[in-house]
């Protein structure tokens, strides 16, 4: 009971989990910023440009927000990299890091925004998107200040990412939401005040400066330790990132070859009148992937800490608890989508879009299945050991777009969402939790036994449940909200009872008192 070592050892779990459910909430913040920016803005701008305008608008924004490759994902990387050298003191190593990086980004930066600006002057664009409202010269101005806004939000989003690697995750998730507030305002006064796209895609540059500025005079004041400037940069180690980044930058890549080429495969097959059927069935199962998406960015910097400091111990236990809350959030709202998934969709759509319960159910299956390898895969990523991570994700993505055209001739456009499913499971679902607890010194089957059998007593109760109030309830609103709120009342009780054990139910009760204590004191 005296041992100090545990008392360290419950003191940086109380620690984590507060950092955790605060960086938490932070990112779901974020998140709601992002969902109420576009409910105000998309008809705001309708209202006040019209729709051939605005459309030319989204035509702009679509081609520049390519631009974005350009971090190839170093950011990932070179953050994982300053966080262990912090968790473990070293900071001449840290400083050494940090300078290299920003020469590296804002040498990209400056020789992309260059020849990018160049481009942009020198050829048609309006022409090739078939503008009919915006000239050459209107055009390629907004074209250009996007442009700069895009490139020049990497190296902030690196500097930002420091406070990732001091443990104040939770401080930085909160700026960059402030920084979204005050983009959406200023674009929302701009526009009410008549401004045109030029205007709009100018005033957005004010908080990018506006936030860096103050990042910089923040972190210079509360870290003095961290250094930022160009002293100690280092071409040789530079380059050095480019090669580790690019694994992340093909996770990334990967990602986005699966969701659009899927959407490709249904308008090449099926015909453009089923993509937004597929599309919208899509996304209302993947809301759900948002609330796990907030707490593992939450989690990654305290993983990273805890590799670099050799704490596997730790980590063993915050993996099985983090793919155990992760799975069981996922199973809760699967079981309760596949009750309301209908009605959700016909109010949503306004009946507009036909619900397909085939088509509905497999991507819950999706959602469900990739749970435990999706959270799993954090903790490489986190450590920058993601090679072999990289890998599973191009075979399952080539994989799952073969096999959704040949099960598209059997089950239709439920087979394309089979195929990635299938395709999914058989490379990732079991390679990528198997090497994440090798790489912890972890029992596999230990891991499958506390992740998805323990759970299955439970799982089933809340199914049964579930089943029973879907058959007494009559109106749409009633089995929405019923179903929903009983899921998850029970979901929660029964697993924190049942589900984890007894380690387990003090790390999430700490995280619960953590949330609380925030949400009295009102403080950071």
């Amino acid at each position: 009971m005296n041992n100090p070592n545990h008392v360290t050892s419950t003191s940086l779990s109380a620690d984590i989990s507060r950092r955790v459910t605060l960086g938490s909430l932070a990112v779901i913040i974020g998140q709601g910023i992002n969902v109420f920016r576009q409910i105000v803005l998309v008809p705001l701008c309708l209202w006040v440009w019209g729709v051939q305008l605005y459309g030319e608008w989204l035509a702009l924004y679509a081609m520049i927000a390519y631009l974005s490759i350009l971090d190839f994902g170093m950011q990932m990387y070179v953050v994982n990299r300053l966080n262990q050298c912090y968790s473990v003191n070293r900071l001449s190593d840290y400083n050494r890091i940090l300078h290299s990086a920003l020469v590296l980004y804002l040498s990209i930066a400056v020789v992309a925004g260059i020849f990018i600006s160049g481009f942009i002057v020198s050829v048609p664009i309006e022409q090739w998107l078939n503008f009919d409202l915006m000239d050459h010269s209107v055009a390629a101005v907004v074209a250009i200040l996007l442009a700069v806004q895009l490139i020049f939000s990497i190296p902030q989003g690196l500097i930002l990412g420091l406070y990732r690697t001091f443990g104040e995750f939770p401080r930085g998730a909160t700026i960059r939401n402030i920084q979204q507030i005050l983009i959406f305002g200023l674009m929302a006064l701009t526009l009410l005040l008549g401004g045109n796209v030029v205007h709009v895609a100018a005033i957005q540059l004010i908080p990018l400066a506006g936030v860096t500025a103050f990042v910089l005079s923040d972190i210079r004041r509360r870290r003095p330790e961290i250094k930022i400037g160009f002293k100690e940069a280092d071409w040789s180690l530079a380059v050095t990132f480019l090669g580790p980044s690019l694994l992340f930058f093909l996770i990334q890549i990967s990602g986005v070859v699966t969701i659009q080429g899927s959407m490709l495969v249904v308008s090449t097959l099926a015909g453009s009148a089923y993509v937004a059927v597929f599309a919208v069935h899509r996304t209302l199962a993947n809301f759900v992937r948002q609330i796990v998406g907030a707490l593992t960015n939450a989690l990654w910097p305290e993983l990273t800490s805890l590799e670099a400091m050799g704490d596997y111990y730790r980590l063993r236990d915050v993996h099985r608890l983090f793919v155990k809350v992760s799975f069981a959030i996922c199973v809760f709202a699967g079981i309760w989508l596949h009750f309301v998934g209908r009605d959700i969709i016909s109010l949503w759509t306004r009946d507009r879009i036909s619900f397909d319960q085939q088509l509905f159910d497999v991507f819950l299956l999706y959602l469900i299945l990739q749970a435990p390898w999706l959270a799993s895969s954090v903790f490489p990523a986190a450590f920058n050991q993601h090679r072999n991570l990289a890998v599973c994700y191009i075979v399952s993505s080539v994989l799952g777009l073969t096999l959704s055209v040949l099960l598209f001739r059997f089950f239709g456009i439920a087979g394309v969402a089979m195929g990635v499913l299938i395709a999914d499971l058989l490379v990732c679902g079991w390679i990528v939790p198997f090497q994440t607890c090798r790489m912890l010194g972890e029992s596999i089957r230990r891991f499958w036994f506390e992740v998805v059998m323990r759970g299955q007593p439970v799982i089933l109760a809340v199914w049964g449940c579930a089943w029973v109030l879907q058959s007494i309830m009559l109106s749409s609103a009633g089995r929405i909200l019923t179903i929903g709120l009983t899921t998850g009342l029970l979901g929660m009780v029964l697993g924190y009872v049942f589900w984890l054990d007894k380690t387990e139910r003090l790390q999430v009760l700490g995280a619960g008192m953590a949330l609380w204590n925030k949400m009295m004191n009102r403080t950071w």
